[in-house]
């Protein structure tokens, strides 16, 4: 069936241009898969043929989903959101189109993400405070609604406030790259069949960005620095795209049924379960990041 959409897709212009309007007019209600193929669709665009045709995808699917939030009143927070989510997958897919090694993308992706962290922080004059007052008509919406919190009313707003910057980047690194990963596979099937699954199964963070990831995880058990545990959220999502790439491994060398394969990804979409299944995908990732060999074939 991907085979047939990346077909279609790369079969004449207006297909790719149709896709990438309805993908973004879809996105802004349901981000799950619509934002991802969106993305998928401009990088697959970038991989195949050329990268102002790819950003013209890309602007395509931003102005559909713009006009769908038309209702919202523009910002310059929601401008660099669409810019983010709609225009990165496409330069991560010129970039991996340039250097040819996924596995470095995704390095790239995981840094690119925490340095955009550290610059809000760096430049906004109270990053976490900023939400409260969002927040705090949250709760109220909520408690009006019929829920009911225990605890302190101010505690609970605090401690979302504080987790909730790291929260949206985990979420943007894991549309933008699974964008790049989506796009890529179809490209594969068009181009080399069989090479992305030997090229996914080898995400790796790598010693350099595995030293620092374990201290940042050292740090936010030592401090209650905002900073930290927002840093702490995109190590913890990039961790668990290695996780899932071990399991696809583990997977190939029959080490893994099939069926848990299917499980997993089918857990990670049921909500009421899904940060624990992030959790022990990103413990997984860790562990193969110093366990599995460096000159390991996948």
């Amino acid at each position: 069936m991907h085979h047939a959409i990346a077909v279609w897709l790369t079969g004449h212009p207006w297909r790719a241009a149709f896709a990438s309007a309805m993908s973004g007019a879809l996105s802004p209600q349901l981000p799950l898969p619509f934002l991802v193929i969106a993305g998928a669709i401009a990088v697959l665009v970038a991989l195949r043929f050329d990268l102002r045709y790819a950003l013209g995808m890309a602007f395509t699917a931003a102005v559909a989903a713009s006009f769908v939030m038309s209702a919202a009143r523009p910002n310059g927070w929601l401008l660099f959101g669409i810019a983010l989510l709609y225009f990165g997958p496409v330069l991560l897919g010129w970039l991996l189109r340039q250097l040819g090694s996924l596995n470095l993308v995704f390095q790239v992706t995981m840094l690119s993400m925490a340095v955009l962290l550290v610059l809000v922080f760096a430049v906004l004059p109270d990053p976490v405070g900023m939400w409260r007052p969002q927040l705090e008509l949250l709760w109220n919406s909520m408690t009006a609604a019929g829920l009911q919190f225990e605890g302190d009313r101010a505690t609970i707003v605090d401690a979302w406030a504080r987790t909730l910057w790291g929260g949206l980047a985990a979420l943007s690194l894991a549309a933008v790259f699974g964008a790049v990963l989506l796009g890529r596979w179809w490209q594969s099937l068009l181009d080399t069949p069989g090479s992305f699954g030997v090229e996914y199964q080898q995400l790796r963070l790598g010693r350099a960005l595995g030293i620092a990831t374990t201290v940042l995880f050292i740090v936010a058990l030592l401090t209650d620095s905002a900073l930290v545990g927002s840093l702490a959220s995109v190590a913890f999502a990039a961790l668990a795209f290695q996780g899932l790439a071990a399991a696809h491994r583990s997977k190939a060398f029959g080490r893994l049924d099939r069926a848990w394969l299917v499980a997993i990804y089918v857990l990670l979409i049921v909500l009421p379960v899904t940060s624990f299944v992030v959790l022990m995908l990103a413990i997984w990732g860790f562990a193969d990041n110093w366990l599995r060999p460096r000159t390991r074939s996948a």
